[in-house]
């Protein structure tokens, strides 16, 4: 419940596909055959996000990748 909020109404909302691999498991690597692409995809993604960041940054700027994501 969001407090304060008797008052509020709903102005719109909007519903998609949650990106998740069909094994359940993330995807977060360069892509094959496309220079320059790197995909970081999961279902959890708005929790794993700060970490995810941290690995794939360090993986594209300095070519290390971390074991998490093996």
């Amino acid at each position: 419940a969001l407090r304060g909020a008797d008052g509020l109404e709903l102005d719109f909302h909007t519903v998609g596909y949650r990106p998740t691999p069909a094994d359940g498991f993330p995807i977060v690597s360069r892509a094959d055959g496309v220079g320059g692409l790197y995909i970081a995809v999961m279902h959890s993604g708005i929790t794993l996000a700060a970490a995810v960041g941290l690995f794939a940054a360090r993986e594209i700027l300095e070519g290390e990748r971390d074991v998490l994501l093996a």
